[in-house]
């Protein structure tokens, strides 16, 4: 999920790459300034090292849940999973010949120790402790050899569910932000591919002071009036940090719209964020000495 960087520099606000001049007031009935951001974000990465092969969408694509976005160079990877399945298939006939040397121990050592011949003595102590441990070595062999048969399970399933996700799909609709490498480029594993905004659904991210955050709780109604726009919109806090920003020195909180907001509102928009006063629908009553608010999506 992405993250939107902030920074207070005196009465500015830095939010990501946006510099928003109106300052953060203290007082209770200032707006807190927010920014709009996608309910889904997400960088798409190689899992493992490899060619980029292929790229099927470029910046400001849109795209649906299931698209093929990008595709790696699989064919190295192809070579050590037929290798390991050769291993794997190793090992399990060794683990089986492991497995019948020592049923052989285990009966040649029944056969040797019978309650008459144990009473008549008729095997030195030697003999039975060699047998004792010829049966215990087979079992050591044979519990080695089933690590070994795991091991190279699961090195076959890693390999196999890397072969999976060299083929690279969108996890939801949105669109294509950025696209920092091309096809053909060498890409090490957790290198990302593709930066992903969700198309499903718009957040605000703002900035409470540390001494008023105590003021909001989950579920709070607020007004959301969209900066240099006649609007103003309903929503509520989602989330709260729980904790202060110590660069900042304050807490960062998520508020989501009531309704759906019009097509004007997108990533990046600068939002006011007020508590309701009311603790009603923001859509319900005139914003005092600002726009007309009106019920998102209307």
């Amino acid at each position: 999920m992405q993250r939107w960087g902030w920074t207070q520099l005196g009465g500015w606000l830095v939010v990501g790459s946006l510099v928003l001049s109106a300052p953060v007031l203290a007082s209770t009935s200032a707006p807190f300034l927010g920014v709009v951001i996608p309910q889904d974000s997400v960088e798409l990465s190689s899992k493992f090292e490899g060619r980029l092969e292929r790229l099927e969408v470029n910046v400001g694509d849109t795209v649906r849940t299931g698209d093929v976005l990008a595709r790696l160079d699989v064919r190295p990877l192809a070579q050590e999973l037929a290798g390991a399945r050769a291993a794997l298939q190793g090992s399990r006939a060794e683990e089986q010949g492991a497995a019948f040397a020592l049923a052989e121990a285990r009966e040649k050592k029944g056969r040797h120790f019978t309650p008459r011949s144990l009473e008549l003595g008729v095997y030195s102590k030697e003999e039975l402790a060699s047998l004792r441990y010829q049966e215990n070595t087979a079992l050591a062999r044979l519990e080695a050899a089933r690590a070994r048969t795991r091991e190279q399970a699961a090195r076959v399933k890693d390999l196999e569910q890397n072969l999976t996700e060299a083929t690279l799909v969108a996890p939801f609709d949105g669109i294509v932000a950025t696209r920092p490498v091309s096809p053909g480029a060498r890409v090490a594993a957790g290198q990302p591919l593709l930066r992903l905004l969700g198309t499903g659904g718009w957040k605000v991210r703002f900035a409470v002071p540390e001494e008023q955050a105590r003021q909001l709780e989950p579920g709070a109604p607020l007004q959301l009036s969209v900066a240099q726009r006649n609007l103003a919109l309903a929503g509520h806090v989602e989330t709260i940090a729980p904790e202060v920003d110590a660069a900042a020195r304050m807490v960062f909180a998520v508020a989501a719209f009531e309704a759906p907001p019009p097509n004007t509102v997108s990533t990046g928009t600068v939002i006011h964020v007020q508590a309701d006063p009311m603790h009603g629908g923001v859509g319900q009553r005139e914003a005092r000495g600002g726009p007309t608010p009106i019920r998102s999506g209307q």
